[in-house]
């Protein structure tokens, strides 16, 4: 999962919103609402999509491991793009 609610929220409430990740192959389609997420980029064990089309709200106590992070600002603002299309915001 891909944490995208602000640290204000995520501090102040026992809630976060993410999006989820799924492993993608080499080839596959990346569908508008998705945005590949390299494993190079992010520190993932894969190749990996973050699926907008999915976007939900967890409890923390379900944030159970750090399994990477998104450092890369070009790609950071690639999810924004995507989450401001996909709510038409």
């Amino acid at each position: 999962m891909l944490i995208v609610s602000n640290d204000s929220v995520n501090h102040s409430l026992p809630v976060s919103t993410v999006l989820p990740l799924s492993s993608i192959k080499p080839g596959s389609r990346v569908y508008p609402s998705e945005v590949l997420l390299p494993a190079a980029l992010t520190g993932l064990p894969k190749d990996s999509v973050a699926m907008v089309q999915q976007v939900r709200t967890i409890a923390h106590t379900r944030l159970i491991k750090l399994s990477g992070q998104l450092a890369d600002e070009a790609l950071r603002e690639e999810i924004r793009e995507a989450i401001r299309v996909y709510f038409d915001v």
